[in-house]
């Protein structure tokens, strides 16, 4: 009761001002709860064998069309870098000029393929994919690399 008391509003202005779009909606509980009760060992592991499928798809294009990067990441995460150095923390994650410029190309060849992800190279994967799904991203992906190849 002390530690939620900063949140209590009751005497004026709390110490520590809390908001939430979802906040205490039962519909977003029973959603929450539902995915928790279908996200078991086997959906994870099947998230986690589509996310290494793609990430292969995405390395196997870059070699393929002579450009320099590589999809890194984990389970059903991943994340596109235009350079060849190890990527292993927040600063050799940073993109150069050029290497920001080809992931901007990479992105706009992605969304007109009808594949959308963050702006910055992030993708995840959800339990509704399917193989044909991850087939589809790893072909955009490739011609979007294409389209950085023939871009340089």
């Amino acid at each position: 009761a002390d530690i939620m008391a900063v949140f209590d509003p009751s005497g004026g202005k709390p110490v520590l001002p809390h908001g939430g779009t979802f906040s205490a909606n039962p519909v977003s509980m029973r959603a929450g709860l539902a995915a928790l009760q279908l996200l078991d060992h086997a959906a994870f592991s099947r998230l986690a064998a589509m996310g290494d499928r793609l990430r292969a798809g995405i390395n196997a294009a870059f070699a393929q069309h002579g450009v320099a990067g590589q999809a890194v990441g984990a389970g059903s995460l991943l994340k596109v870098h235009f350079t060849a150095r190890a990527v292993v923390d927040y600063r050799s994650a940073l993109p150069a000029p050029a290497e920001a410029r080809a992931l901007a190309t990479f992105m706009l060849g992605l969304l007109n393929r009808g594949v959308f992800a963050a702006s910055y190279g992030l993708m995840a994967l959800s339990t509704p994919m399917s193989d044909v799904d991850i087939d589809h991203v790893i072909g955009a992906a490739s011609d979007a690399i294409g389209d950085v190849a023939r871009s340089c």
